[in-house]
């Protein structure tokens, strides 16, 4: 405490001993000073002014972006802004952002994390109906945060109910869907069909038709259905509208160069879903696969009657052998038998379409009527490049319904060559049309006034000018110093002061150098005229003496001076 006191008391006393011009310059250092400190935390805070987005740019709900504004002003940030469904916040501080939304515990998790949660905090203490009811929940919750991620859903509500009936294994189910859109815009067709499937093929079991979704911006409710016939004409319209907005990508960009072109395509498809046709053709000749040929020949002879009837015993030997005769009757007989297996041939064709072919299309084409004028000033450039624009013959209605002619020829040209269609005797060519529409030039916004560009500048090059103000006040200030500064020259001392010797010496400089007694004596009280007052010592400091002498006697300063001075240098 008493260095801080005696630190005080000096910095008081050398303020005091300061000039006037001296103390300001000190001011404005010091300001100068405190003000480069603060900029230097300001910019160590804030970092080098570069920006990042939160998580990597990614987009969150209404809800999740709130949590976060929550979390950062508990944590006393506030150099964060909102940009969209992002947030931007300063590169340097990244680290305390992110940690203000862990402590928070607002961190955005997975489409699967709170079924993982669920997961870990079941046990085996718990029964089946209880994990499988916090499964159920945690799994609707993921449903509904990826509903959430579409662009057009802000808010994504979905349950889900079944019913047990003993022990039977078919358990009815259903589900209930609630939809909040973006801006209140209400669902298109397409939408609910496209968020009714994704639910459907969530959960098992569930049919198309247990599926309701509500719109909760118009109050309608939407069923599904399990009609196939349904299915199939759901299934017509979802190509169509296929179709219809690839021809329109496609026009839109071959037509870019021809300005705010308007295009509406629409395309008319063959309701047929599939074709299968088959052809059997057989072969006039017919060919053989198997062929057999069988022959038999038999000869037949019919002896007459020789020798006694029965048998003789064998008894005897070298008996003689009877002669027999001629056979009577011979009949020999010859078969041939062939057979043969033949199979006519036949070719068999089986054709297969794909339904759902393009029958016709049409494009309606609005074409801004500027492009007109342009297209023919551009041309007759090309045609005179030695001529300048003004040169142009004027644009009269003639030479409008050329341009017309030739325009709408190039869009009709450019435009059959992306159309397809494969059924058979339909048009090949698409119906075109093609017209304009009067595109008056919009109103020119102002641009900023010269006192808002000025304020603006202001803002943000404050710190800078206020910096550059105190290093200019300080240079006059110093300017200023410099001119009022002593002098050191010495010449007027050397010269006495243009005081003459002879006076000089004629001073009585014993009176003015006596002892303290006589100086301090009553010199000023004496009152004879033609006497010089002596220097009389008051106790105060040697320059308050001088000052007062000089005042009253210069001369006789003049002379004291001079002769201290000299002796000091003897």
């Amino acid at each position: 405490m008493n260095q801080l006191t005696k630190l005080s008391q000096q910095l008081q006393t050398l303020f005091a001993g300061m000039t006037a011009q001296a103390r300001v310059l000190a001011v404005l250092l010091v300001a100068a000073i405190a003000a480069s400190v603060g900029m230097l935390a300001t910019n160590y805070r804030s970092g080098s002014g570069e920006t990042t987005y939160l998580f990597d740019g990614e987009s969150f709900s209404e809800e999740q972006l709130s949590r976060f504004e929550m979390a950062f002003s508990a944590a006393g940030l506030r150099e964060w802004d909102r940009v969209g469904y992002r947030i931007q916040i300063p590169a340097a501080n990244k680290t305390e952002y992110l940690k203000a939304v862990a402590e928070a515990k607002v961190l955005p998790g997975g489409l699967h994390s709170q079924l993982d949660e669920a997961l870990k905090e079941s046990n085996f203490l718990e029964s089946t109906r209880t994990t499988e009811a916090k499964q159920l929940s945690a799994k609707l919750s993921s449903i509904s945060r990826s509903l959430e991620t579409m662009p057009f859903v802000h808010k994504a509500f979905v349950t889900f109910d079944e019913k047990r009936e003993g022990f039977s294994s078919k358990r009815p189910k259903v589900a209930s869907i609630a939809i909040l859109p973006r801006h209140n815009t209400g669902l298109t067709n397409d939408q609910s069909r496209s968020i009714m499937q994704y639910v459907q093929k969530s959960i098992a079991g569930l049919g198309a038709a247990d599926i309701a979704l509500l719109d909760l911006s118009t109050g309608q409710t939407r069923t599904g259905e399990d009609d196939p016939l349904a299915l199939e004409q759901e299934r017509y319209y979802q190509i169509k509208k296929q179709r219809e907005q690839d021809l329109k990508r496609r026009a839109q960009q071959l037509l870019t160069d021809y300005g705010n072109v308007r295009i509406e395509v629409n395309v008319d498809i063959d309701p047929t879903l599939g074709k299968e046709t088959s052809n059997i053709k057989y072969d006039p000749k017919p060919t053989t696969v198997q062929s057999s040929t069988s022959k038999r020949d038999s000869d037949l002879q019919k002896m007459g009657p020789g020798g006694r009837p029965g048998t003789e015993p064998n008894a005897l030997a070298n008996r003689s052998a009877s002669i027999s005769p001629t056979p009577e009757q011979i009949n020999k007989e010859k078969e041939s038998t062939e057979s043969s297996k033949q199979v006519v041939g036949s070719t068999l064709s089986t054709i297969r379409e794909a339904g759902l072919q393009t029958k016709q299309v049409s494009f309606s084409i609005l074409l801004p009527f500027s492009y007109y004028r342009t297209a023919y000033l551009g041309e007759w450039m090309q045609l005179n490049p030695d001529k300048k624009t003004e040169d142009a013959p004027p644009f009269d209605e003639a030479t409008l319904a050329t341009v017309k002619q030739k325009v709408e020829a190039n869009v009709k040209s450019v435009l059959t060559a992306i159309v397809q269609t494969s059924v058979e005797g339909e048009a090949k060519v698409p119906n075109i049309t093609v017209s304009h529409y009067v595109d008056f030039p919009g109103e020119e916004i102002a641009g900023p006034s010269v006192m808002t560009q000025t304020v603006d500048w202001l803002q943000q090059s404050w710190q800078t000018l206020m910096l550059a103000a105190i290093a200019l006040a300080a240079i006059v200030s110093m300017r200023s110093f410099a001119k009022t500064a002593p002098s050191t020259d010495d010449r007027p001392f050397e010269n006495g002061f243009d005081i003459p010797i002879d006076d000089a010496i004629d001073l009585n400089l014993t009176s003015l150098t006596g002892d303290d007694d006589e100086l301090g004596s009553g010199a000023s009280n004496s009152s004879e005229p033609g006497v010089p007052p002596k220097f009389k010592i008051t106790g105060g400091d040697l320059k308050g003496n001088l000052t007062t002498m000089v005042r009253e006697n210069p001369d006789a300063a003049a002379t004291l001076l001079r002769n201290w001075i000299g002796g000091t240098q003897t």
